[in-house]
């Protein structure tokens, strides 16, 4: 079946007139139509064969002249289609046969993809023509037999044999290094036109300093015979991201990234259409210590939805001793960087069965703006306190991901204060940052959660850099800090560092 598009404007010609007769739809007459109507011909003329759109500048292309005047027909119907293509795109011309230049270019870029080879465009012209009889303005369909045009997209250079990087990840040897190529994962690469590699974490780098080199400008030998076309940072630009605009012609600087004293590896990504990179910082894996049983886990679609080693996010339980031993409260929390349209739910075990996620009572004192029918979806990405009732009742609350120094390492001593809250990140790859510590002397941390006491949801950075929540544990083996020193953490992946 042909798929029809219709945009919003102008494609073009034909070629041969042809004086098939249509109903008038203005005066249907019971006898059809007029002679003089049957008579109208229209005739069509291609005015371009080919375009280049990298070196085409007008605003409008004029596709084809017609012999009926605007009086006649004020615009014409050109639907484009390719050989062997299925899909067409529909566009609208003026009564000349012009149309917009980009109009032109989204329906090559829609049959085709953007990949700037030449193509060959099928075009069929069609029109309501009004003609005036001696029974009134009569109006038919004439169409044009199709003709072709020749077209090409403007695109930038991609090496489609992918890109090395350079830089101070090996002291700028600026040799093609194989652990350093950065490869498409497939297809049509102007329809996918990312590349990515992940390098291992180099040690005594602070901050990584790169370039980007296309594979076909080295020599045989490995060593770079042009910069001309290597990825760079944006001329006048000397930012310090995760992610950002690029120069493809080695307009600027080196592209620089912070380093994560957490990361194992660093996997790049570029987009050789856009001119853009991201950067992700890889973890050593998981340290989260937590000395009781998680009660509850979270998984979604961010989680494989329970798949994999990751799949299922424990959560930490509060749990109160008493005389008698240990009870139970039904609660746990955890600290999460949540994204925007992400969806996710509760289980009270690593595994699915009896789940539950908006049926449960909602309540949003965050801003998170939780929607769903099932799962719950994420309103608004951030860093959120989620503490989570799983009794008779079932209560998913979301908080400010506040979180305390406490003891005699902090200005307010034993009480939660707002001078010993760690500051919260703003973005996902960000860690909480404590105050200074105020004097040598043993550390402790917590969230604040309405009904309990502050050691219920303690928590500390162990001395080779795990986050060990203590649950219903009891009392942890105490870590020194100095006067001066401030403490990080990372809930991602469970690490913390006092420095």
């Amino acid at each position: 079946m042909k798929k029809n598009i219709l945009c919003g404007i102008a494609l073009v010609a034909g070629l041969w007139s042809c004086t098939e007769d249509y109903t008038d739809w203005a005066s249907p007459q019971q006898n059809g139509a007029s002679e003089a109507a049957q008579k109208l011909e229209m005739t069509l003329q291609p005015t371009i064969q080919s375009i280049d759109f990298a070196n085409y500048t007008a605003e409008t292309v004029q596709l084809f002249t017609t012999n009926l005047s605007g009086e006649q027909a004020d615009g014409f119907t050109a639907v484009i289609g390719g050989e062997g293509l299925e899909q067409t795109v529909t566009l609208t011309t003026d009564a000349e046969g012009n149309v917009a230049t980009g109009k032109l270019e989204e329906a090559v870029n829609t049959l085709y993809g953007s990949n700037p080879k030449e193509r060959i465009l099928t075009i069929t012209v069609s029109t309501i023509a009004t003609n005036a009889t001696a029974d009134g303005p009569v109006k038919v369909q004439r169409q044009a037999r199709p003709f072709t045009l020749k077209a090409k997209l403007q695109a930038p250079y991609i090496d489609e044999n992918g890109y090395y990087v350079v830089g101070n990840i090996d002291g700028w040897t600026c040799t093609r290094v194989d652990a350093f190529h950065m490869v498409n994962n497939g297809g049509d690469i102007y329809d996918n036109p990312e590349f990515s590699v992940t390098i291992d974490a180099v040690e005594g780098v602070s901050t990584y300093e790169i370039k980007m080199v296309p594979a076909a400008d080295f020599n045989a030998g490995g060593a770079i015979d042009s910069w001309n076309r290597a990825f760079s940072a944006p001329a006048g630009t000397d930012k310090v991201a995760y992610e950002g605009q690029l120069s493809n012609v080695n307009a600027g600087g080196n592209i620089k990234f912070a380093a994560d004293e957490d990361a194992a590896s660093y996997t790049i990504t570029v987009n050789a259409m856009t001119s853009t990179y991201t950067v992700e910082p890889n973890m050593a894996g998981n340290k989260t210590i937590i000395d009781t049983d998680p009660m509850l886990y979270l998984t979604g679609d961010h989680y494989n939805w329970g798949g994999g080693d990751n799949g299922w996010i424990p959560l930490i339980p509060v749990l109160a001793k008493t005389w008698e031993g240990e009870t139970t409260t039904n609660t746990s929390w955890i600290i999460i960087y949540l994204h925007e349209g992400e969806q996710f739910k509760f289980a009270p075990q690593a595994g699915w069965g009896n789940d539950f996620g908006m049926s449960a009572k909602i309540v949003d004192n965050a801003g998170m703006n939780p929607s769903g029918d099932n799962n719950i979806v994420v309103g608004n990405a951030g860093w959120y306190l989620i503490k989570v009732y799983n009794g008779e009742e079932r209560i998913v609350e979301f908080l400010k991901p506040e979180v305390y120094l406490m003891g005699d390492c902090c200005a307010a001593g034993w009480n939660l204060d707002a001078s010993s809250l760690f500051t919260i990140p703003t973005t996902e790859k960000e860690k909480f940052v404590s105050p200074a510590f105020v004097k040598d002397a043993e550390v402790r941390m917590c969230v604040s959660l309405e009904g309990f006491e502050w050691w219920q949801t303690e928590f500390i950075v162990t001395p080779d850099g795990a986050i060990d929540f203590r649950a219903s544990g009891g009392d942890q083996a105490r870590v020194k800090v100095s006067a001066g020193q401030q403490c990080t953490l990372n809930f991602t992946n469970g690490t913390g560092k006092y420095k």
